[in-house]
């Protein structure tokens, strides 16, 4: 009895603690104050009403978006994990309507954004769980944070329902993002990439300010400076560069991931920022030096990187293309240019042009974008058109193939998109392709005719109109036929659909290989191959450009001891999880199992590998240009001198039977690397084939290295 009254007493105490504490945390904290503040929202809704740029531009797009309609339907769950992605769009909804209100005036957007959020406070009744839970349920979580932020000055919207709706980050919400940020789900403490962390950041500073929650926003901001995962702001831009550049933790991920960090942090900086906090500013203005790395690249400038790794081994050896040069996603560059630049006043040159190339913000799946509306500070700083009309991209490079020709041309820094023209024979150039909303120099034309000779001129695309047409070149892919002299090819192991390999005088030599087959692994192989007879050491090289097919097990450079099933075999392949992780395997032993080393576990076609004898030591090497190697592993076989190389392919299809073709070009080729000492290089000596090797073009204007390529021809001896 006396215990329970102890308790009863202890109780009391704590809530009335809590009670005091959270008077003066409400004391503290100003209202509007998630993304933006009272005059912030003033200032949109007097520059909409004058009609002025670029605000104007972008309300005129807002309005357009199905999700800022006042008849827009929410879709609650009691669990709001077990569908993130609607309930982020809800979310925005919300907070899109409550934007569409303030400025217009139309309380019906209002009624519209308090519909959504009343039906999640009455709705959700447990933590949330599903797939991904907990972790990047942080995204939507910080959504309705923000949106409610702005409502909440909505005196349309009953105290009641506010409360109610405060309510569901107490009781549910909170708990699943501190589970998250301090358990990790049981995983090693870098596992999860910097977005997962940095959603559950920007959470707990959000719903912070909307419930008046100190130790919450405390939270928030202790972990964005001094966290342990990957979001804080030192472990997410974790390395820096000359040059005011911080290399974005995922930037050997994606560019999608890498700009959806910087986007979710941006959101947690400003929120503080209301609040009086300079998350901006932290150490040394990290945040924006992550941000110039990540827009530098994005905007087709050549960066700096270094390898990254984490505790799972997800090695990352280059910056990865995928992804780059998108303007469709992640509208997250006008907070930052705006902050840091207009009104700090500090140099942002690169996060300038992909606010500028983006103008005016269009929304996002996990972002609410318009940001042109909503966090220009200067029209003068920000004009709309933020260009003239484009240059024309010169030079242009057209490389025919077999079924297909590459174009490439120097990015123009003011495009935002480019026209690819055509023309064959006698006919007049037509469009067929126009690429917007990216700043990414080329396209590959796979509607050709093999035997048949195109032009090609390329116009550059921004806001303000389209640049004259480039100088023309041509191209002639060609079919392909007969392997070289020496070729061979042949399915090894049992297949259910015979395999085929072809080859072309094009691209330096492009073999197309056709297999499907079980897989390579275990203690027998199930695959094509295209291969030669050779002796002593020996050096293979090659790039694969792409893989056609619906299922891809294993596909890359091999040599093999023989050509039964289960002979010794080192291979660099392509395959492992979404055709994206290189490996090395090695079966030492006839019938031996095979032994694999993970490559780039983020490896984007196309890429170049290697494989190289030398004695009975072999060592596999990728490669994302064909100059920097990287070696893969390296391991000992006792395997025969006279032995096989060549290119293997296996669809791993055993249920339809279907096959894959993998397209290599540059096929026993070698490169002979520039004497460049790199830690992460391995210096290779050129056997006796010629190759296009590839060397960064310099802008003379700037000094900024592009990624626009020139091609030199190296003979070897």
């Amino acid at each position: 009895m006396r215990k329970a009254k102890f308790l009863t007493i202890c109780v009391s105490l704590f809530l009335l603690q809590a009670a005091l504490l959270g008077e003066v945390s409400r004391a503290q904290f100003v209202h509007p104050g998630g993304l933006h503040t009272q005059a912030d929202l003033d200032r949109m809704k007097d520059e909409v009403a004058a009609g002025a740029h670029p605000w104007i531009d972008d309300w005129n797009l807002l309005i357009k978006d199905p999700l800022a309609q006042s008849r827009y339907t929410a879709a609650s769950l009691p669990n709001m994990g077990k569908s993130r992605q609607r309930a982020d769009q809800d979310a925005h909804a919300a907070y899109l309507n409550a934007i569409r209100w303030y400025i217009s005036g139309d309380t019906a957007y209002a009624d519209a954004a308090v519909r959504i959020l009343n039906k999640y406070a009455y709705t959700v009744n447990q933590v949330p769980t599903g797939t991904d839970i907990p972790g990047l349920i942080g995204i939507p979580i910080q959504d309705f944070a923000l949106a409610g932020e702005v409502l909440r000055i909505y005196p349309g919207w009953n105290h009641r329902d506010f409360v109610q709706f405060q309510s569901m980050f107490t009781n549910y919400l909170y708990p699943v993002v501190n589970t998250f940020l301090t358990m990790h789900n049981g995983a090693c403490i870098s596992h999860y990439w910097a977005n997962w962390d940095a959603a559950n950041i920007g959470a707990l500073i959000a719903m912070g300010v909307l419930n008046d929650n100190k130790a919450w926003f405390s939270q928030g901001i202790e972990y964005f400076e001094n966290g342990p995962g990957n979001g804080s702001i030192v472990n997410a831009v974790y390395h820096l560069w000359p040059g005011d550049l911080g290399q974005w933790q995922e930037a050997g991920r994606d560019q999608e991931h890498d700009q959806l960090g910087v986007g979710l942090l941006g959101y947690a900086a400003q929120t503080a920022w209301n609040q009086g906090v300079d998350l901006f500013g932290y150490a040394n203005h990290r945040l924006l030096a992550g941000s110039e790395y990540t827009a530098k690249y994005n905007a087709t400038f050549s960066v700096p990187y270094t390898t990254y790794n984490n505790c799972d081994t997800v090695n990352q050896y280059y910056i990865s293309t995928n992804g780059a040069g998108r303007l469709d996603d992640r509208p997250v560059w006008e907070l930052i240019y705006n902050h840091y630049h207009v009104l700090e006043g500090l140099p942002a040159p690169s996060s300038r042009r992909m606010a500028e190339l983006m103008r005016p913000e269009h929304g996002s799946a996990d972002h609410f974008g318009y940001g042109t509306l909503t966090f220009t500070l200067s029209g003068t700083s920000s004009p709309y058109p933020s260009s003239p009309i484009p240059e024309a991209p010169e030079p242009v490079t057209a490389t025919a193939s077999v079924g297909r020709v590459y174009l490439k041309w120097k990015p123009v820094r003011t495009a935002n998109g480019y026209d690819v023209l055509r023309a064959s024979n006698s006919d007049s150039y037509t469009s067929i392709a126009r690429l917007t909303q990216t700043t990414w120099p080329e396209y590959t034309d796979t509607s050709v005719t093999n035997g048949t000779t195109y032009s090609y001129k390329v116009e550059a695309i921004n806001q303000s109109g389209t640049s004259v047409e480039s100088r023309a070149v041509s191209a002639t892919p060609l079919d392909a036929g007969a392997l070289p002299s020496g070729w061979q090819d042949t399915d090894i192991g049992t297949v259910k659909t015979i395999g085929n390999a072809a080859y072309a005088k094009v691209g330096n030599g492009t073999t197309l290989i056709t297999g499907q087959g079980s897989g390579i692994g275990g203690a027998s192989d199930s695959f094509n191959f295209a291969y030669r007879q050779v002796t002593g050491d020996f050096t293979l090289t090659t790039r694969l450009t792409n893989v056609d097919g619906k299922a891809l097990s294993s596909t890359g450079l091999m040599m093999r001891e023989s050509l039964d099933s289960d002979a010794p075999v080192v291979a660099m392949l392509l395959g492992s999880t979404g055709w994206r992780i290189a490996e090395m395997g090695t079966r030492s032993l006839s019938g031996g199992s095979m032994r694999w080393v993970t490559g780039d576990q983020y490896t984007w076609m196309p890429v170049w590998f290697r494989l190289r004898r030398s004695g009975n030591v072999f060592t596999g090497y990728q490669s994302a240009d064909g100059v920097t190697w990287f070696a893969v592993g390296t391991s000992t076989v006792p395997m025969a001198g006279t032995y096989y190389v060549g290119l293997a392919a296996s669809s791993g299809d055993t249920k339809n039977n279907t096959v894959e073709t993998s397209a290599f070009d540059n096929t026993g080729s070698a490169c002979r690397i520039p004497d460049r000492p790199h830690p992460d290089r391995d210096e290779l000596t050129p056997i006796n084939f010629q190759q296009s090797c590839t060397f960064p073009d310099k802008d003379r204007e700037s000094g900024e290295e592009e990624r626009g390529k020139r091609d030199f021809i190296v003979s070897t001896r």
